[in-house]
């Protein structure tokens, strides 16, 4: 089955927060971010929360609408995996990571519901790679300045790919 649509963009999750959601899901959930902190992925139906462990460098977003329930991918070794839903009913998804700045937007082959799954990889790379930037820059001063410690620690280790596949019309759509 291919690939409807495919989208890649990189955001720094600000205190460890990425969020992905329909442009008119404009008011945070608390409840649905402090899952995020338990279980990686948490969602609202319009909101899909996110959990990076760390801060400092960017993550690798991939979001793939499918024709219909995404297939097993042999190739991509997931550390971990959870179920969502993502309701659209703009068609318009915003991917935000807590940060003054939008990461990205797409526009989805329809609005509606979609159904998926949020898989990762590289989540304690990157917080090992943050842990190590923190040491660096405690060192003593001469060594190093603080940019080119930035440098050194910023590779995008951390990836989280979004798989999605429309089921139904958003109630709004009515």
């Amino acid at each position: 089955m291919p690939v409807l649509l495919e989208y890649r963009t990189e955001a720094w999750p600000d205190n460890g927060k990425i969020v992905v959601y329909d442009s008119d899901a404009t008011v945070p959930s608390d409840e649905a971010l402090v899952r995020s902190r338990r279980d990686v992925v948490a969602g609202t139906g319009t909101q899909v929360y996110i959990h990076s462990l760390q801060g400092t460098a960017p993550a690798e977003i991939v979001v793939r609408v499918w024709d219909g329930p995404a297939p097993a991918d042999s190739t991509w070794e997931a550390e971990g995996e959870r179920e969502v839903e993502l309701d659209t009913p703009t068609g318009c998804v915003v991917i935000r990571a807590f940060s003054p700045e939008i990461a990205g937007d797409l526009q989805m082959p329809r609005p509606g519901v979609y159904e998926g799954r949020v898989s990762w990889k590289g989540r304690q790379a990157a917080e090992d790679q943050q842990s190590n930037l923190r040491v660096e820059l405690a060192t003593p001063e001469g060594q190093l300045d603080s940019d080119t410690v930035f440098a050194a620690h910023h590779d995008t280790l951390e990836t989280y790919r979004i798989d999605l596949w429309w089921t139904a019309q958003s109630e709004d759509d009515d």
